[in-house]
């Protein structure tokens, strides 16, 4: 007969809760932000497009930090 674990329920619940409020505050948080662009009269961000050295500079300066922590 199946049957149901109540604790591991309660865990599984109470995680998928943490994890939408973690959720909510940081959309919260990007709302402000944006909300805070508007009031200073900003209506676009441009954004530079990225060149391939630039996109793998960032992995390479990671696998260095990684070495020397080591």
């Amino acid at each position: 007969m199946p049957s149901v674990d109540i604790e591991e329920n309660i865990k599984k619940i109470g995680e998928a809760i943490e994890a939408s409020y973690q959720e909510l505050h940081r959309l919260q948080g990007s709302l402000r932000v944006f909300m805070e662009f508007k009031e200073t009269g900003l209506k676009t961000i441009d954004i530079p497009e990225k060149k391939e050295e630039e996109e793998a500079q960032p992995e390479e300066q990671e696998e260095q930090e990684e070495s020397t922590q080591e």
